[in-house]
């Protein structure tokens, strides 16, 4: 795997590939020629947000973790709201769809899932952070309060 994965940019797609789904549900496609490519983007973001929460979840020193978190909170509701969607045939197309409801509402289920373990992440990550205390020693104190002519 590559060392440097680029969370902002990749949630942003995924938002993006979604959004581009929900539009097009909007239309009369016809399922034969778009049934399998919308499935599989329904997957493909299903497997790309499970990465990332994966690789979030083992990296805990990475520097803005708590940030990507949320962003990917936010990106995991738009996924499950739009498996909602398509589960409650909100749009014509999603009638096409129906054989594929079983697995769709076990992946709504998983993010939904996986949702709540970020929330449990995150505010393990807080209170661990609140109850980290910064003490200074008392040589270090008389280091730093001894006048200046000392210290040359």
């Amino acid at each position: 795997m590559k060392n440097k994965i680029h969370y902002e940019d990749d949630l942003f797609f995924f938002n993006l590939q979604m959004k581009l789904l929900r539009e097009g549900f909007r239309l009369n496609i016809d399922s034969d020629y778009f049934l399998d490519k919308v499935v599989h983007d329904l997957r493909f973001i299903d497997s790309g947000l499970g990465r990332i929460f994966s690789t979030l979840r083992e990296n805990s020193s990475l520097i803005r973790r708590s940030e990507y978190f949320h962003n990917l909170i936010k990106v995991e509701t738009v996924f499950v709201d739009l498996l909602e969607e398509v589960l409650t045939v909100k749009y014509p197309f999603c009638e096409s769809l129906q054989a594929f409801f079983t697995e769709f509402r076990q992946r709504q289920e998983s993010h939904r899932s996986d949702v709540a373990e970020i929330r449990n992440i995150l505010r393990k990550a807080t209170t661990e952070e609140e109850d980290k205390v910064d003490f200074i020693t008392d040589d270090e104190m008389a280091l730093l309060t001894r006048p200046d002519s000392e210290q040359t």
